[in-house]
């Protein structure tokens, strides 16, 4: 229970703050690990699907662009939103389950900083992605067992509510007509409206924040 309340402690705050500008800015970190995250995520189902992940770039604002040949495309689109949700509720799941903090955060960073070096080609996105990589394997490196464990929830927590807030974002681009978006991709290859598919993913994504809620309330 110990566990659960955290995360809900978590998810207020990090609601809370994004509504204020000052303290928003404090969860830039997060949000650009959320960005390669994205990206990452595409480029995962794009070979999972037997297509080739060719490469990504991260930018300062936090928008980012995936590229790849061949695979199953309206599933390479969807991973995007839905990869970010599954890999912020898989943390705390991991966490939940008794997965040390410290090898989660540096196993994060490991493969965060090998991905950087195969597949990022601009130098931001290398720069960025290398700072992060370092960071998350010093943090469970040498933080305490604690805060690390803390550390682990607030990034799962901070992925699946940035992803959502990301969906709200791409909900209203896709009602003004925008096309150059995931759900854009998705609908000129299905033929089914971009706003169509920007609420499916919403529902998605929910679904699985409430089934973490569920399986970390059981465990506790």
């Amino acid at each position: 229970q110990r566990t659960l309340g955290t995360v809900i402690i978590f998810a207020a705050l990090v609601l809370i703050a994004g509504q204020i500008p000052m303290l928003g800015m404090l969860f830039y970190p997060f949000q650009l690990f959320g960005t390669f995250v994205h990206e990452l995520s595409h480029g995962l189902m794009a070979m999972l699907t037997g297509g080739e992940f060719r490469r990504f770039a991260v930018n300062p604002d936090l928008s980012g662009i995936a590229w790849s040949a061949g695979g199953a495309r309206w599933l390479i689109s969807s991973a995007g939103y839905i990869g970010s949700a599954v890999f912020g509720g898989l943390l705390v799941l991991l966490r939940a389950h008794g997965i040390s903090a410290e090898r989660l955060l540096m196993g994060l960073g490991i493969i965060l900083g090998l991905l950087c070096l195969l597949f990022v080609r601009n130098l931001f996105g290398i720069a960025s992605g290398l700072t992060l990589a370092a960071a998350l394997f010093l943090a469970g490196q040498r933080l305490p067992t604690r805060w690390a464990h803390l550390a682990v929830l607030f990034l799962g927590v901070q992925m699946m509510l940035d992803g959502l807030n990301s969906l709200i974002g791409l909900i209203h681009m896709s009602a003004a007509g925008h096309a150059l978006t995931d759900a854009g991709n998705m609908q000129r290859d299905t033929g089914i409206p971009a706003l169509v598919w920007s609420v499916v993913w919403m529902i998605i994504s929910l679904g699985i924040l409430g089934f973490t809620m569920r399986q970390v309330a059981r465990k506790g």
